[in-house]
């Protein structure tokens, strides 16, 4: 039997081919988008920032639960898994390890609502959500066999809820390092990253696995999860210990609408490092397939972040290589700086204002303006 179904599935190979939507920017979308957050673009992509569950996150915790049940493919995206699996893993590093998939959606006001989490594959992760940018065709047909739209949207052609969705959904997390001498730490993705490759992206960034969640499993938030994943991360990619990092802090939930509109989490933190001890780390051996290499950049002043423009915010030669998830965390930081209740505000606004300090015996006294410091990269 199994030999029948790799006998059909090369037939069927050879009539099958997964034209992608690259051009396509959601812009018929933008007024249903628009009324749940700021739409957030970059070069290549285009998502949401979930405005309201956003300012839930960070005010009140949102209960989480993790289901017995794993994710399994539909019948109607397993049919096309083998032959769209083999395709794209020519051209890039991955492996089938466990994540953790959203299969319920955040609360947007005040009522208790305890939040789903699902156990799944990367490899079903890969079949479905990156599979809404294509459109199936077959040889001799007018019309496509399936449309990747169609797995976004509803008969109605709204946003599909996290509780409907036929995909995996697996919780990316990121996060945006800020050292003791005010600079953001961001990696550049490997050509081979799935994520966002040759991009620049986050401090860290990935995707949430079991091994986040806390093993009693009891008193789970969402927040205190996405917060462990988008740590660990971090150290992994930027080679930091776990006493390194001072605090975190969650800032934002959005959709990556161009990657089956999947969810996605950020946190700020706060690291114990000079941006220069983070620079002078060679990049672990395990994670050089997926790091090319990390950066450490000054943002613009405070008073010009704009969450509906976020990349702004970014020195000009890092713009228009920043990844969604990055001009996504930095649209979420934009909005919690104006928070007076945020957590981390004082203490980021303070890092992000002063000088370099002085050598020993000069001055201590602070000059009133900030120097403007080149991008600079490590490896």
């Amino acid at each position: 039997m199994s030999l029948l179904e790799i006998r059909a599935n090369r037939r069927r190979a050879r009539l099958v081919r997964f034209q992608s939507r690259d051009g396509d920017n959601y812009r018929d979308l933008s007024n249903q988008l628009g009324a749940l957050g700021p739409v957030i673009e970059s070069a290549n992509d285009v998502g949401v920032v979930m405005a309201e569950e956003c300012a839930r996150l960070r005010c009140l915790p949102v209960r989480a639960e993790l289901e017995t049940s794993p994710y399994r493919l539909p019948r109607e995206l397993k049919i096309w898994s083998f032959d769209f699996l083999a395709r794209r893993a020519r051209v890039a590093a991955m492996h089938n390890g466990e994540i953790l998939g959203l299969a319920s959606d955040l609360p947007s006001g005040d009522e208790d609502v305890v939040v789903k989490l699902r156990p799944g594959r990367y490899f079903d992760f890969f079949c479905s959500n990156l599979l809404a940018p294509f459109d199936i065709w077959e040889t001799g047909r007018k019309l496509p066999l399936l449309r990747g739209r169609e797995l976004i949207l509803d008969q109605r052609g709204q946003l599909m809820s996290f509780r409907r969705s036929r995909l995996a959904n697996t919780v990316g997390v990121s996060s945006l390092a800020f050292t003791t001498d005010g600079q953001l730490i961001l990696v550049a993705q490997a050509e081979d990253n799935v994520g966002s490759p040759g991009l620049i992206a986050p401090s860290g960034s990935g995707a949430l696995e079991p091994r986040d969640i806390p093993q009693d499993g009891t008193g789970l938030t969402i927040a205190d999860i996405a917060l462990r994943g988008a740590e660990r991360e971090l150290r992994e990619e930027c080679h930091i210990s776990s006493h390194e990092v001072k605090t975190s802090q969650i800032v934002g939930h959005g959709r990556w609408i161009s990657r089956g509109a999947m969810p996605e989490f950020c946190v700020v933190t706060l690291l114990q490092l000079t941006s220069d001890q983070v620079l002078d780390r060679a990049i672990r051996l395990v994670e050089r397939p997926y790091v090319s290499e990390v950066l450490a950049v000054d943002l613009a002043p405070i008073a010009r972040w704009n969450p509906k423009k976020p990349l702004t915010m970014l020195p000009e030669k890092v713009r228009r290589s920043a990844s969604w998830p990055l001009a996504f965390g930095l649209a979420c930081l934009a909005q919690s700086i104006g928070d007076q209740s945020w957590p981390l505000r004082q203490e980021l606004m303070k890092r992000l204002a002063q000088e370099t300090l002085p050598a020993s015996g000069e001055s201590s006294r602070a000059p009133t303006q900030r120097q403007q410091r080149p991008v600079r990269g490590g490896a």
